[in-house]
Formats: C-alpha cells, structure tokens, sequence
C-alpha cells in the first residue's frame, strides 16, 4: 500500500499562512492577554490591597451591575465575530453575494454592548441620599481613559479615512453594486482586471454602524459621568467605580471598530496587492498596476496587529468577571473568634 507522505512546511511559512486566518489572532491575543492579567497581579502593591480592603461594599455593589454588563457583552463581540467568521467562510457557500455584514457585524455588536450600558446607566439612576457638592465640571471625557480615548479616536479615524478611501476608489459591477477595484496592464492590450473589493457596497454599513457607535459611546460616557455622587465619603470609591466603567465602554468600542477595521485591511490586500496577471492560452504574465497597491501590501501585514489588539481588549474587560468587586470580601467573611470575643466583652 503506497505511503501518502506530507512536506513539512517550515516554521515561518507556517506562522505566515496561519496570520491569515482571523481567529489565530484570537489565539495570540488569548496569550497575550493573560501575561497582561499575571504581570497586573504580580505588581499589585500594598497600596491597592489596602484600598481594595477599605472600599464601601455598597459602593461597589451599586455599580457592578455596568461592569457585568459589558465584561459580558465583551465576550459576545468575540462570540459574534467568530461565529460570523466560521459561518461564513466555513458552513456557507455564497457566490456572487455581498457579504457586508462580515464587516460590519463586530462593530454592530460593540454598538450592542454600550448600548446596554447606557440603558443601565439611565434606568438606575438613583437620588444622591446626601448631597455632594463638587466644584469640578464634569463632561464626558471626565472618567476618561485619556489613553483609550486617544487610542479609540485613533481606530476611529483610521477605521473611516479606510472607508471612505475605498468608496472613492471602487467602480460598480453591472448590477450597480460598488464592488470591483479597476486594474489596469498598461503594456498589453487586454481589457481590464475587475477583482472585488472593499468598496462603498461594503463601506456603507459600516460607517452607519460606526456612526450610531460612537454617539452611543458618547452618550454612556456622558451619563457616567453626569450621574450624581451618593454622599460626599463615597466620592472616591465611585469616581474609581466609573473609570472602570469608562474603560471597559471605550475598550469595547474600540475593538469593534479595530476589528472591522483589520477585516477591511485584509479584504484591500487581496485585491489591491495583485502585481501580475496570467491568462490561459497566453504565453507569458501582465504586469497588473495600482498607484496604491503598496498600501495594500502594508495593510494586509498591519491587520492581524490590529485585531490581536482588539482582542486583547475585549479579554482584559471580559476578565472582570472574575474580579470580586472591592470591599465585598468583608460581607461574606464570617468573623474570627478574637473579633467574636472581643465584642462579647
């Protein structure tokens, strides 16, 4: 019986074939992730225990049903990505179908979960039970994370100048469907090279996605931030509980659009990057042009960074599911023998 043997495929190749698939980026971020977690929890100084130990529990516990939510709803944009993916590219078989939503589906879901924060922000606001006089103006930005801002900015921009960019350079199909890319061979006389691409029949759903998520984000922010102090001895514990909250609705943000954002990236390098052109029955290949192509090759390598970074995002808020919130410790621990003794005296 013959012996079917398989070539090994060394390991650069490997990694290399493996950057193309979008959940492998999942698999790295997993690990990167977690050496974030240890590294956090390794360099936790006495200070943070100590403040962990002395916060109000009703504090905490005021505020852990926002930090539920989108630690959850962090886990269901990744949910919704990868299922969207294995769907698509593994269980269906579409031909001649503009598959929008797979760029548009993790920015719709972290639309979803900031959403959900700021239904629960509204609905749950509460009468402060003593007045907290502040002279500090608060906006939305208040909270921050100045950094994660910036950074959410940052996808934001890259995310809409991509779009926008290839809108401008797509052309219709017959159909009117903004869909092809137009390559030329300018020496040889053969008609032109029409690959699909990332154009406005895929771009405009995003950017419509994008748009309600950043008013959403927006609004979460501001109503965080807007939302009255219960008394003045809580003002610290709650200013840390709404930074929590802050970063996880900018984190999560900013991974839905980082994530359309790489899709986008890898879709433009397939198509933009082809250099020559074979034709059956012709001897010989065309050399292809794109005055941008090299931006293409650049985005292709640029994306699996950028979706790991979305994933680790999305991992660091989901593991505050796992996090006891602060000061609740003291309500479950029953009480030592000394301290028993010592109120029995």
């Amino acid at each position: 019986m013959p012996q079917i043997t398989i070539p090994p495929i060394p390991a650069g190749e490997l990694f290399g074939l493996l950057l193309h698939l979008p959940l492998f980026s999942l698999v790295v971020a997993a690990v990167i992730a977690a050496a974030v977690l240890v590294i956090r929890r390794s360099r936790a100084s006495g200070v943070d225990r100590r403040r962990e130990r002395s916060a109000d529990p009703a504090t905490a516990l005021r505020y852990r049903p926002e930090h539920l939510a989108l630690a959850v709803g962090a886990i269901l944009v990744i949910a919704a990505f990868a299922t969207e993916n294995i769907v698509r590219g593994y269980l269906l078989r579409l031909a001649n179908v503009v598959e929008w939503w797979q760029y548009a589906t993790p920015v719709f879901a972290a639309l979803v979960v900031v959403a959900a924060a700021f239904v629960l922000i509204v609905a749950r606001k509460r009468t402060p039970e003593q007045p907290a006089p502040s002279n500090v103006r608060r906006t939305w930005a208040t909270f921050g994370p100045r950094a994660g801002i910036a950074g959410a900015l940052l996808a934001l921009l890259a995310l809409v100048t991509t779009t926008i960019a290839a809108g401008l350079a797509s052309s219709p199909d017959a159909d009117g469907r903004w869909i092809h890319l137009v390559l030329t061979a300018p020496n040889a006389t053969i008609d032109d090279v029409r690959p699909w691409f990332y154009g406005w029949a895929f771009g405009v759903p995003v950017l419509v996605c994008t748009a309600a998520l950043v008013l959403a984000t927006w609004l979460t922010l501001r109503s965080n931030a807007a939302r009255p102090f219960l008394r003045p001895d809580t003002i610290a514990a709650e200013t840390i509980a709404r930074a929590e909250v802050a970063n996880g609705t900018v984190s999560v943000a900013a991974a839905g659009m980082l994530l359309a954002l790489g899709g986008a990236w890898r879709f433009i390098a397939r198509s933009g990057s082809i250099g020559s052109l074979e034709i059956e029955g012709v001897s010989g290949s065309f050399d292809i042009t794109w005055r941008y192509a090299e931006f293409a090759v650049v985005g292709g390598w640029l994306a699996p960074a950028v979706e790991v970074v979305a994933f680790v995002l999305l991992l660091l808020v989901a593991s505050r599911l796992r996090r006891r919130p602060a000061g609740t410790a003291a309500i479950s621990r029953p009480s030592s023998p000394t301290h028993e003794t010592a109120s029995a005296r």
